[in-house]
């Protein structure tokens, strides 16, 4: 079985995710982890300059990253990622690789070669995948589709707070302009841009909490 849970930053796709493949026994692939890892192993392994890192071609890529000495892995509710049997999840939270994943982000090849890992776990397991195109694009046939989103004020609020977790303490009117600026690239980029599938179940959290989110969903499932 494959559920996709697409929507805008912020849209609590993440948070919905685990806690559905905690409650129904699936595996979650964290497709956003896995952008970051590759940005971690291009710029701080292979030492490529971040202005490089849009225009990377497929043979560039594979040059300095071999796909195979990637592993990711989801246990115990916790997901991470292992390069040549190293643990680097906690290299991945810093926000220069968040920078350095949202520019390769926009790279076609980038994503074409981390679609094969994807879909290369969903052929071992049953799994829940949060992103932007998981189901427009990475799994097209999925059993499930779902598309989250919120007003932007209460994404950004959401953002806000999660800054403050990292120690970053933003004002709410910055927290809504990068909201929106997120949400202009991502609709506008010529690289797998956000886009809600026709087949996809559109749900509203803006009023609702994660917990009602999860029912909602669970009410699709058979």
């Amino acid at each position: 079985m494959i559920i996709t849970i697409d929507g805008p930053v912020n849209s609590g796709k993440s948070t919905i995710a685990r806690m559905l493949a905690q409650k129904r026994g699936l595996f979650y692939i964290n497709s956003g982890l896995l952008f970051r890892a590759l940005a971690y192993v291009l710029t701080e392994i292979c030492k490529i300059p971040l202005e490089q890192l849009v225009t990377l071609t497929h043979d560039q890529i594979l040059k300095c990253f071999d796909l195979s000495r990637l592993e990711y892995m989801y246990q115990g509710n916790s997901e991470s990622v292992l390069y040549d049997r190293n643990n680097i999840s906690w290299h991945l939270k810093s926000q220069a690789i968040d920078h350095a994943a949202s520019l390769i982000a926009t790279n076609g090849d980038v994503r074409e070669i981390l679609l094969k890992l994807e879909r290369s776990l969903a052929q071992l397991h049953d799994v829940v995948i949060d992103g932007r195109d998981t189901g427009s694009v990475v799994f097209p046939h999925a059993d499930y589709k779902f598309f989250l989103t919120a007003n932007p004020e209460v994404r950004a609020l959401r953002w806000q707070r999660s800054q403050e977790k990292k120690g970053n303490r933003l004002p709410f009117d910055i927290a809504l302009k990068e909201v929106n600026r997120r949400d202009e690239r991502d609709k506008t980029r010529l690289t797998a841009p956000l886009i809600e599938p026709c087949d996809a179940v559109n749900i509203d959290s803006s009023d609702k909490s994660m917990d009602e989110v999860v029912k909602v969903i669970e009410g699709f499932l058979s």
